[in-house]
């Protein structure tokens, strides 16, 4: 079973908008996040945010702190919750993820340990997890995302699918963090062209979502950023992510080997 089309379209959104994925942590980091020091005086004695720095400075700063919790809003055509911590690496191996989601009239416990996706839905998978990346073609799935984790290749092709920027350094303040208001104009085939996933149809998607695909990214002093939005995307509403506990301690473990599933029982 693969990834559905909707997940790596939205994850390919987020990563194109530059969020925590297209981030980095420390050199040989582990499963545990290690809390960072503060980027924010080199941060402000580089100047303001520029279209030739921002993607560049916001990635060293993510590969400073390591790690970050966040909270998403996936629209409204999706209901609920979606909470995550993860550990961010420019090795995409050693990148490390939980996600707690409500959402969807569905419960789900995702964990990304190791290179492999485990997945416990509740009661559908009845409280055991399913290992993705054993499942026919998951693995696959699983190595392209995990690929276009890289932040080198993510400011690479952002580059080229970026129109347009404008920085507001009057942003509002987000958690007692004053904010620059980045505002993002995409080429949304170019924007895709550069992570190209199986399955999903670049064409398809231009004309879901439209030729250019705006964010506005909210940034702090220090180079991360708090808060993601995307306006009405493919027709669903706002999509927007928070970002807060940057550099605190993040441990996330694989599921034991009696609480890991057949994965062919989701195969029709």
């Amino acid at each position: 079973m693969k990834l559905s089309r909707t997940a790596s379209v939205t994850a390919s959104l987020l990563l194109a908008g530059g969020l925590v994925l297209t981030g980095c942590s420390s050199p040989g980091a582990t499963s545990e996040g290690n809390a960072g020091g503060s980027s924010s005086n080199v941060a402000e004695a580089q100047g303001p945010l520029t279209k030739d720095n921002f993607a560049d400075r916001m990635s060293k700063a993510q590969l400073e702190a390591g790690s970050v919790h966040i909270t998403m809003d996936m629209g409204d055509s999706v209901e609920g919750t979606i909470e995550a911590d993860m550990v961010v690496n420019e090795d995409p191996q050693k990148v490390q993820m939980q996600m707690q989601m409500n959402a969807g009239g569905m419960d789900a416990d995702v964990r990304l340990v190791d290179g492999k996706m485990f997945m416990n839905m509740g009661e559908l998978s009845q409280g055991k997890f399913f290992d993705l990346s054993n499942m026919p073609g998951g693995a696959g799935d699983i190595s392209a995302m995990l690929d276009q984790m890289n932040p080198g290749a993510q400011v690479a092709g952002f580059g080229d699918a970026l129109t347009d920027f404008k920085a507001d350094p009057k942003g509002p303040e987000i958690d007692g963090v004053t904010t620059t208001q980045l505002t993002l104009t995409l080429d949304t085939k170019k924007m895709f062209e550069a992570q190209p996933q199986e399955g999903v149809n670049i064409d398809d998607i231009v004309a879901a979502l439209g030729e250019t695909t705006v964010y506005d990214m909210f940034v702090g002093p220090d180079d991360l950023p708090r808060r993601i939005v995307m306006p009405n995307v493919g027709g669903v509403g706002t999509l927007s992510q928070e970002f807060t506990a940057w550099g605190e301690p993040v441990t996330v473990t694989a599921p034991a080997a009696d609480e890991i599933a057949d994965a062919s029982t989701l195969q029709g």
